[in-house]
């Protein structure tokens, strides 16, 4: 007798999902194959992210570094991996499970900062000079902001939110290796390393963060020593890539970042100290030594025509007419023209004529643009985000959990010198902003909700049942 082979029917829904996939591809292929190509991986990518929301996120960090190489025949492939995430979460949220983590349910005070921040964006609109370019930037600000609750509901333990770090320290790594490989290489060269991020003082910003992170890893007793290995070069490769950029900018969120890790240090406080002398002691030293006579003279001229005083000018002025409600969302480059001919002199007039540029200051950007009310409700979410970060750090200590206290202090030194970049840069839109934002309510959230084992030990989290986030 043959045995037949039962089978439970497939879904009339799902093969026809199937077959106009099949089909999307063929007809992709047809016109040009590597287009077809990249349809059929961003089609497994999508049933790979509804199945895990963290793999997901992991790629939108890796994103955030890789800014240049997420570009696709004019696509934004970050854009895609952003929308594909945000579906999945709503369905994830939607199933209706009690052990899934909401940032709606667990904070709701930050999640009504969030809607209120969303919803001033909005309202901007009304009295914005140019609303089509404020409905684009309220469409930016509202996929920015859903990745806080997005990345606390896929970071479910401990584990998690140490690969998160992990993949920030491999995505800063990359970036950085493809700005020094940029670099130039002759001696009366000053030109600047931009990397996968596309801007020599972005990357530098992104950097500090990534050389923050890699420095925790490197002196972490609890990593396995190849990754430790690994993080050492990540952070050599992090602190060449900030040199190279010529960033006026990364170099102080540098030295940022080198003062907050000697506050937040905790009872590792000499070793911390020992660390940054070595870090200052290296970068002068490049200068001192390596660096070009082009390149000493852009960092140490700061009185140098790059008009981003002008900038700062014509923006405080916005603050100055409308200091409550701001000019509108997303309009400061069309509105910064009539703030030009008044009292006071402005050198580079074509960056707000001919070539309109953003403020180079995020917190300017914002208060220009959204006025009090908005940079209110901005500076309450960074402020809530780094309080949470600065309870985790406070609990993993008390809880004996070593590896990640000293994880979460190394990402409190980054972001405290990426923030002090955001002077210099205008990175309202920026992933990795709201990326370094969500980290905060994620990281405490992990702490708090997982039983730690002894010091720096993960077995006990290992024999605990995994809380599942269902497709």
């Amino acid at each position: 007798m043959v045995a037949r082979l039962r089978t439970s029917p497939v879904p009339l829904p799902l093969i026809a999902l199937a077959a106009a996939a099949a089909v999307l591809v063929g007809g992709v292929s047809g016109v040009k194959p590597v287009y077809g190509v990249a349809v059929a991986f961003g089609l497994v990518f999508v049933l790979v992210v509804v199945g895990d929301l963290m793999l997901g996120v992991y790629a939108m960090v890796l994103f955030a570094f890789l800014e240049t190489l997420s570009q696709f025949g004019g696509l934004s492939v970050a854009k895609v991996v952003g929308v594909v995430l945000a579906v999945s979460w709503l369905a994830v949220i939607g199933s209706g499970r009690r052990d899934i983590p909401n940032l709606l349910v667990d904070r709701p005070g930050l999640s009504y900062l969030l809607l209120l921040f969303v919803g001033w964006t909005a309202a901007s609109v009304i009295w914005a000079p140019v609303q089509g370019d404020a409905v684009t930037s309220v469409t930016r600000y509202a996929l920015n902001a859903v990745l806080i609750p997005i990345i606390y509901t896929a970071v479910r333990d401990r584990r998690d939110a140490t690969r998160l770090l992990a993949v920030v320290v491999g995505g800063a790594a990359v970036a950085a290796i493809s700005g020094i490989v940029s670099a130039p290489g002759t001696a009366a060269d000053a030109t600047r390393a931009t990397g996968t991020v596309g801007d020599a003082n972005e990357l530098a910003a992104a950097l500090v963060i990534g050389m923050a992170v890699s420095a925790a890893f490197a002196v972490n007793r609890h990593v396995a020593s190849p990754w430790r290995l690994l993080s050492v070069l990540a952070a050599g490769l992090c602190l060449l890539g900030i040199l190279l950029s010529l960033s006026r900018g990364g170099l102080l969120g540098l030295a940022a970042a080198v003062v907050v890790a000697v506050f937040v240090a905790g009872r590792w406080r000499p070793q911390v100290m020992a660390g940054a002398t070595a870090v200052v002691v290296m970068a002068v030293g490049y200068f001192a030594l390596f660096a070009s006579l082009p390149a000493k003279e852009r960092v140490t001229n700061v009185g140098g025509g790059t008009g981003r005083v002008d900038l700062w000018t014509v923006g405080w002025r916005m603050v100055q007419d409308h200091p409550v409600r701001g000019v509108g969302t997303g309009q400061f480059q069309t509105s910064s023209v009539h703030y030009l001919l008044q009292p006071g002199a402005i050198q580079r007039g074509d960056f707000i004529l001919s070539q309109p540029k953003v403020a180079h200051n995020t917190y300017l950007n914002i208060l220009s643009e959204l006025g009090v009310v908005g940079t209110a409700l901005f500076g309450a979410v960074l402020l809530f985000s780094l309080g949470c970060l600065l309870l985790a750090a406070r609990e993993l200590r008390a809880d004996g959990d070593e590896r990640l206290e000293i994880l979460v202090r190394g990402l409190l030194a980054g972001v405290g010198g990426y923030l002090v970049t955001l002077l210099f840069i205008s990175e309202n839109y920026a992933k990795l902003l709201w990326v370094v934002l969500a980290l905060g309510p994620a990281m405490l959230a992990v702490v708090r909700t997982r039983a730690p084992g002894p010091p720096g030990d993960a077995d006990a989290e290992r024999d605990a049942p995994p809380v599942a986030v269902p497709a």
